[in-house]
């Protein structure tokens, strides 16, 4: 007897048949400029155009990432494997008996065709977005259209989330919530997520543009325009994604705050000119991805030589081990750039490295700001965009840095307004380091030291079997002092019921200090600006990176996506280029010569990965251009970089050379932004890290990453 599967699987595979049988005749009858239609919408396809300059590509990581990943051997194991699969199966549908005439009217032909055609249907047209654009706002003010759309949508949208989710760790507005909730919600542990939502980088990227800012509705990342918390965004269809806004958008309309708020650097200094007059500390962020580009040194003009600063080098969660003492060479290559700057002649305090997002180093910033400012005056946060500044706000909302009776009341930052500007500030009272408190934090800091000793040497013993695919992590923790001493004498509870906002005149904040977050600067070296929603996601990092190794000979170009490209032009012997970029971004090594006509055919395509967006995006696509000075590196053996090359917010890389050689290499970005030679190396020895070399290859396995705890 035939089972119904061998059945349906049989008349399938025939109708197939007399399907494309049907669709080559009709191809046949087409008149010569229906043909010339039809191959001018299959040269844009990237199938076709891989064949026709596929031996103009030497490797790409999109194409060869399982090679990267497993090695050549046990690659070639995996792919005789599923060749036998494939051949099994093959024999056993070539095996099947001859469907019987008699049963060919228990299918379903239609349904048969229709789930083919499912299989072959091709992706939706992208749509083509800018993150800050002024789009046209959605006309969703008609009642009628409002009740039919939530009349056809299951299950009914509980439009009390959007007041929930719809509000931010700083723009937090407590006045939006009535004073009976607000007391039950106090009292609950996990009140954290149920206000401020909790985003989800696994899930994809819609297609339904944000009505306000135009750019594609996510919740992968806050920081990222078009970003919905994954409470709101999950399971929506694209009709209920239609009538919603992005966050920043939300609050942009509700009140009357800007999220991540960018300013021009002609606005940014005629906003911080009140800090000459004001005794205060400045903390300079700096991205350690994305650094000199990151660092600004027109703060120096603004605040003075004389204003103490701190830089904070941030996301070093993100950079891989590459040696014993590596977190101490990212902080002494740090410093080196800032010394290029006028930043040479500032009051420099202290230099730190934390990661605002898992905790890493914050502490020790806290107690640092305690030992160099203790409570002379206030403190400025400041920094170009997308180096973390929000983030490091948040952390020290929570920790011993905010005073204790504002930690709960402030909601994840109050806003006020500076002096003649419509921007926002966000702003919270600085704790007052006395003696007693000094004491109750060392205390804490050598009791969780402990607990953290036995953390470091479990997590040790974690990672001796962990794959390349998950490198280890820094991460720290933040707890807090004093909390235990004012819940005792009942102040807390107090204050949380007669106070539902920050009030700046209340006796216990009047004579505060202030850490204020000021608004991010777009430094011109930066690319994220002309980026969209989609390609910023392809291209911050969102894991601690694994670095890239490639086997150079001169005459060869590396293409970091469709963002930026490297061309080694003159070496006497090959050279090594590690690249330290996001795992979204495709790799694609070709001859120099090829170069322009490769990244001509394959830009937008699968194969760069970044810019996206169809043809419109790539109408508006500056394109690369290299810059003017041809960068020389000298030679320093096989096992340590020579130098790096920084391309701007994309990626960096580092070159290493045969001893006694000069390396000449050649960089493009788009408009030529933020492309820098960068000595010594940020880490010179990340070339170490690489894994056995591909045969008939120029890549490298993805190795190892070593870690210091």
């Amino acid at each position: 007897m035939y089972s119904m599967n061998n059945i349906s699987r049989l008349c399938r595979s025939r109708f197939v048949l007399y399907k494309k049988r049907f669709n080559h005749i009709q191809a046949s009858n087409q008149t010569p400029s229906e043909r010339n239609n039809e191959n001018s919408k299959l040269v844009k396809d990237f199938p076709s155009i891989l064949q026709e300059h596929k031996d103009k590509i030497t490797f790409n990581s999109y194409l060869e990432h399982e090679k990267l990943e497993l090695g050549y051997f046990k690659y070639y194991l995996k792919t005789i494997k599923r060749a036998k699969q494939k051949q099994k199966k093959e024999h056993e549908a070539k095996c099947l008996p001859p469907l019987p005439v008699a049963l060919q009217y228990c299918v379903d032909k239609d349904k048969l065709l229709k789930e083919d055609t499912k299989k072959q249907k091709q992706e939706p047209e992208k749509v083509f977005q800018i993150p800050f654009a002024n789009t046209k706002p959605v006309d969703i003010n008609d009642e009628e259209i409002i009740k039919t759309q939530q009349e056809n949508t299951e299950p009914e949208f509980d439009k009390s989330n959007i007041k929930r989710w719809m509000t931010n760790y700083e723009y937090f507005d407590d006045s939006q919530l009535d004073n009976e909730e607000l007391e039950s919600d106090m009292d609950s542990v996990d009140n954290w997520s149920k206000y401020y939502g909790t985003p989800d980088p696994n899930m994809d990227v819609s297609r339904v543009p944000c009505g306000g800012c135009g750019a594609l509705l996510h919740c992968s990342d806050p920081s990222i325009p078009g970003y919905l918390p994954s409470e709101i965004f999950r399971g929506r269809s694209n009709e209920e994604l239609k009538s919603m806004e992005c966050q920043r958008c939300h609050f942009l309309q509700q009140y009357n705050i800007a999220l991540d708020v960018s300013v021009k650097p002609e606005e940014y200094e005629r906003l911080l000119q009140s800090i000459r007059y004001v005794k205060s500390l400045v903390l300079l962020m700096v991205d350690l991805l994305d650094f000199p580009c990151s660092i600004w040194p027109g703060i120096v003009d603004i605040i003075g030589t004389e204003r103490p600063i701190i830089v904070v080098g941030n996301k070093v969660d993100l950079l891989p081990g590459d040696s014993v003492g590596y977190l101490q060479r990212i902080k002494d290559s740090l410093m080196t750039e800032i010394n290029k700057t006028k930043l040479k002649d500032a009051n420099i305090k202290c230099v730190g490295l934390i990661s605002a997002k898992t905790g890493y180093g914050v502490e020790d910033l806290i107690s640092a700001m305690f030992k160099e400012w203790l409570y002379k005056g206030d403190v400025y946060l400041v920094g170009c965009t997308n180096v973390g500044k929000s983030s490091l706000f948040n952390a020290l909302l929570q920790s011993d840095y905010c005073k204790v009776h504002a930690v709960d009341i402030v909601k994840r930052a109050t806003v006020s307004r500076w002096p003649g500007t419509t921007l926002h500030l966000l702003k919270f009272p600085i704790n007052r380091p006395s003696g007693w408190k000094i004491y109750q934090r060392t205390r804490r800091l050598k009791s969780e030291a402990k607990l953290l000793k036995v953390e470091k040497e479990i997590r040790k013993a974690q990672m001796l079997g962990m794959s390349p695919k998950e490198p280890p992590t820094l991460i720290g923790h933040i707890g807090r002092s004093f909390s235990e001493v004012y819940e005792d004498s009942g102040d807390i509870g107090e204050i949380q019921r007669k106070m539902t906002t920050l009030n700046e005149k209340h006796e216990l904040f009047a004579k505060s200090k202030w850490f204020y977050d000021t608004p991010g600067v777009i430094h011109p070296d930066q690319v994220l600006s002309l980026l969209t929603t989609e390609e910023l996601l392809l291209t911050i990092p969102k894991k601690t990176i694994r670095p890239q190794t490639y086997y150079l000979h001169k005459g060869y170009t590396i293409f970091i996506g469709g963002l930026a490209r490297i061309d080694h032009v003159n070496c006497s012997d090959p050279c090594r280029f590690t690249i330290f970029c996001s795992e979204s971004l495709p790799i694609t090594v070709t001859k120099t010569e090829d170069a322009a006509e490769v990244y001509d055919r394959f830009l937008g395509t699968e194969l760069f990965g970044a810019p996206t967006g169809g043809d419109e995006r790539l109408k508006n696509w500056p394109g690369l251009q290299r810059c003017e000075n041809i960068f020389e590196f000298s030679g320093e053996g096989p096992k340590l970089c020579c130098g790096d090359v920084v391309l701007s917010s994309v990626a960096w890389v580092a070159v290493t050379a045969k001893k006694g050689s000069v390396c000449e290499v050649l960089a493009w970005t788009p408009e030529a932004r933020g492309i820098y030679k960068r000595y010594p190396s940020v880490l010179p020895y990340a070339v170490n890290l690489k894994g056995k070399r591909i045969p008939d290859t120029p890549a490298y396995m993805i190795g190892s990453i070593y870690s210091e705890e």
